[in-house]
C-alpha cells in the first residue's frame, strides 16, 4: 500500500494551476480557496470571470478557437494561475483537457456540482439510472448512438439552438412521443426548466431558442423498428428478419437501462443482429472475417446510428481483449467445437448463448451441446409466398435449428 502526499507535498510537483468549478452565479466550489482568485491571470468563461469580480488586467476569457486559450495558459507554466469552470471541470471540462498536456501534480481541482448534478435534482431523476453524455462539440444526431426506449438521457448542449435539433433528430428517428426538458441556466438566478416532447419541440420553428446554458434531457419512448434486411447492405449472409426477431427473443431482449448486457455476434454477416440488439438498449462487439462484410457491418453501423464494436480477423484471435460478454450469439462457425469452447469459457455464470444452424455438420454440433450443456432446442420453418408459374404458393425457407442455454 503507498499513501500519496496531498497535492503540493514534498515528493511532488509544487501545483501552479488552480481549477475552480462554478455555479452560473459565480458561487466557488465548496472548499475553493478565494486567494486564487488574486492570480495573476485568472482564465475562463467571460461571465464567470465577471461574475466572481475579476478585474479587467487579470482576466483571461476564453478566445475563439478555444485552442488558443490554452495555449495561453500553458505558457504560464509554473507562474501561480486560476482556471474558472462550469460545474465539475473533469466532466467534460477543461480540467479533463488540460491534463492531456498537465502532469497531475500541476494543478489543483476544485468541483462544484455538474450540470448533470443540477439537472438531475431538478428532474429527481437517480443518476446511476441515467446515461450522461456531451453534444457540445458533437453534431445533434449523435444522441441517436444512445436512445433506447426506457432510456433516460441527459445531455450537455453548445448553445440555446441545440436543444430543437436535438428533438428534430430523436422525432426523426420515431422518439417523438418521447418527454423532454430543457434546463436552463442551472444554479443561477435565471434557472427554468421547460417541458414538452420531441415532436412538440422539433415542429415548434418559429419558437424562441433555449438559455444559451442548458442541459438538454428526454426520457425515450418509442424508437426505431427493428432494422429490416432490404434496408441493409450484404452478401446474402444475413439473419432474415422472422429468425432475427426470435434470435433477440431468444437472447432476451435488453431491459433499456444503462447496465443492459454486452453481445458478442459471432461471424455477423450484416451485422443486423447486433444492431437490433443495440437498438433495444444493449451493447455488442461484432466478429467478422470476411472483407466484404467487415465493409457491409460498418456501412450499416453508419447507415443505422449503431455504435458497436467491430473485431476482423479469425474469431479465435479476436476475441481476446474485447470487451467481456453477457451474451454470446453463434449466427456462423456453429460446428467449430474449439470456438465454442472459447466462446463457453468467455460467458459469465448466468450468461445466455444462442446459436442457430442451417448446415448438417451445424445441427450436429447442437444437438451435442444440449446433451452436454442443455438447455431448450427449437426448430424454426418458414415459408413465404412466391409466383410458381400463375399461382402463388408457399415456397420454405432453410429451417434454422435454433440452441439457446444459460451458463
Amino acid at each position: 500500500m503507498r499513501r500519496d502526499p496531498p497535492p503540493g507535498g514534498s515528493d511532488v510537483t509544487q501545483p501552479w494551476l488552480t481549477v475552480i468549478g462554478c455555479l452560473p452565479s459565480g458561487a466557488l466550489a465548496p472548499g475553493a480557496p478565494r486567494d486564487a482568485l488574486q492570480a495573476e491571470a485568472v482564465f475562463g468563461p467571460e461571465r464567470l470571470l465577471v461574475a466572481a469580480g475579476i478585474d479587467d488586467a487579470r482576466r483571461r476569457p476564453w478566445p475563439r478557437p478555444f485552442a488558443d486559450g490554452v495555449a495561453a495558459l500553458l505558457d504560464r507554466r509554473g507562474r501561480a494561475t486560476t482556471v474558472l469552470a462550469s460545474g465539475d471541470p473533469l466532466l467534460h471540462g477543461i480540467a479533463a483537457t488540460l491534463l492531456r498536456d498537465l502532469a497531475p501534480d500541476e494543478m489543483t481541482i476544485h468541483p462544484a456540482p455538474s450540470a448533470f448534478s443540477l439537472a438531475a435534482a431538478a428532474l429527481r431523476w437517480p443518476l446511476d439510472g441515467v446515461t450522461q453524455i456531451s453534444l457540445h462539440t458533437a453534431p445533434p444526431r449523435d444522441i441517436l448512438s444512445s436512445a433506447v426506449p426506457g432510456r433516460r438521457i441527459l445531455a450537455l448542449t453548445r448553445d440555446g439552438t441545440a436543444p430543437k435539433a436535438i428533438a428534430t433528430a430523436l422525432a426523426g428517428a420515431g422518439y417523438g412521443e418521447s418527454p423532454v426538458a430543457i434546463l436552463e441556466a442551472l444554479g443561477g438566478p435565471e434557472e427554468a426548466v421547460v417541458r414538452t416532447t420531441a415532436a412538440d419541440l422539433a415542429a415548434d420553428a418559429a419558437g424562441p431558442d433555449a438559455h444559451p446554458l442548458n442541459v438538454f434531457a428526454v426520457e425515450c419512448r418509442g424508437g426505431p423498428s427493428p432494422v429490416r434486411v432490404d434496408d441493409l447492405e450484404h452478401d446474402g449472409c444475413v439473419t432474415r428478419d422472422e429468425i432475427r426477431l426470435l434470435t433477440i427473443a431468444a437472447l432476451g431482449i435488453p431491459h433499456g437501462g444503462t447496465h443492459s448486457g454486452h453481445l458478442w455476434d459471432i461471424g455477423a454477416g450484416s451485422g443486423a443482429v447486433a444492431i437490433d440488439w443495440c437498438r433495444a438498449g444493449g451493447t455488442a462487439t461484432l466478429f467478422e472475417r470476411h472483407p466484404g462484410r467487415i465493409a457491409a457491418i460498418r456501412a450499416n453501423l453508419a447507415a443505422t446510428r449503431t455504435v458497436a464494436a467491430v473485431r476482423e480477423g479469425d474469431a479465435h484471435a479476436a476475441i481476446a481483449g474485447a470487451t467481456p460478454p453477457t451474451h454470446v450469439f453463434m449466427g456462423g462457425a456453429v460446428a467449430d467445437d474449439a470456438l465454442f469452447a472459447a466462446l463457453w469459457d468467455a460467458l459469465p455464470a448466468g450468461g445466455v448463448f444462442v446459436t442457430n444452424a442451417v448446415t448438417l455438420a451445424g445441427e450436429a454440433a447442437t444437438i451435442a451441446r444440449h446433451a452436454t450443456f442443455g438447455g431448450t432446442i427449437t426448430r424454426i420453418a418458414l415459408s413465404h409466398s412466391a409466383p410458381i408459374g400463375g399461382l402463388m404458393a408457399l415456397k420454405p425457407a432453410m429451417p434454422v435449428l435454433q440452441w439457446r442455454a444459460v451458463k
